[in-house]
């Protein structure tokens, strides 16, 4: 698990600009959960909205062309509620919507996390699966940790225009052998915060009672093995 969050964080970081970025971060999610589609959806400033920006498994002719605001079907409800959303089944939930031609009809299952920085959302990262199941704590804690990951690389490349020229953090937990087995040891600007139920803060020690909290502990307890 280690070895897979640290590849895909470092192909993105060597990445020319955010659409290459972007890409090598769908198309590598994708394999690495071995999942029917990756998504990400990321915020313009400009509109408020969040825009279909990059896909595996879903209509490529449609990026770029198709966003939705806070709020806003699931990736808008993820967004608005900045923390994850886990729907196995998404005919059933009331924040469902289909976006014609987009190609979501066959796809059941659906995991949204938040792209946080500085505690902006900065984007959406989706996977989804066909049969109808919750994805598991482990699956979770990946994409959310991810996420994290990333959230420093995308703020920088939409800052400069490039992705190069960024180190990757890696005093993080998940990118230390070394590190305990609980918190987050990157700048607090770096780490999630999720506006939930359990109250506002991070992923980190401090929320010993958020479920977010136990995933990421999970993830970096894999890791760390």
């Amino acid at each position: 698990m280690l070895d897979v969050l640290r590849k895909i964080v470092q192909d993105v970081a060597s990445a020319l600009d955010l659409d290459s970025a972007l890409e090598t971060t769908v198309s590598s999610v994708q394999s690495a959960m071995n999942t029917a589609v990756c998504t990400v959806y990321l915020l313009q400033d400009r509109t408020g909205r969040f825009v279909f920006r990059a896909t595996r498994g879903l209509n490529q002719a449609l990026v770029g062309k198709v966003s939705l605001g806070p709020g806003e079907g699931l990736v808008g409800h993820v967004a608005d509620r900045a923390e994850p959303v886990n729907v196995e089944n998404v005919i059933d939930h009331p924040k469902n919507r289909y976006i014609e031609g987009i190609g979501e009809d066959a796809f059941n299952s659906f995991l949204g996390v938040p792209i946080i920085h500085r505690g902006k959302t900065l984007g959406v990262l989706v996977v989804q699966e066909r049969e109808k199941r919750r994805f598991d704590e482990s699956e979770e804690a990946f994409l959310i940790t991810l996420s994290a990951q990333l959230a420093g690389l995308i703020a920088h490349a939409e800052a400069t225009g490039r992705i190069t020229g960024i180190k990757v953090r890696k005093g993080s937990q998940c990118f230390s052998r070394r590190a305990g087995r609980t918190g987050h040891r990157a700048g607090d600007g770096d780490r999630p915060v999720y506006r939930s139920r359990f109250g506002a803060g991070s992923v980190s020690s401090g929320t010993q009672h958020s479920e977010r909290d136990r995933a990421f502990r999970t993830c970096c307890s894999q890791c760390n093995r």
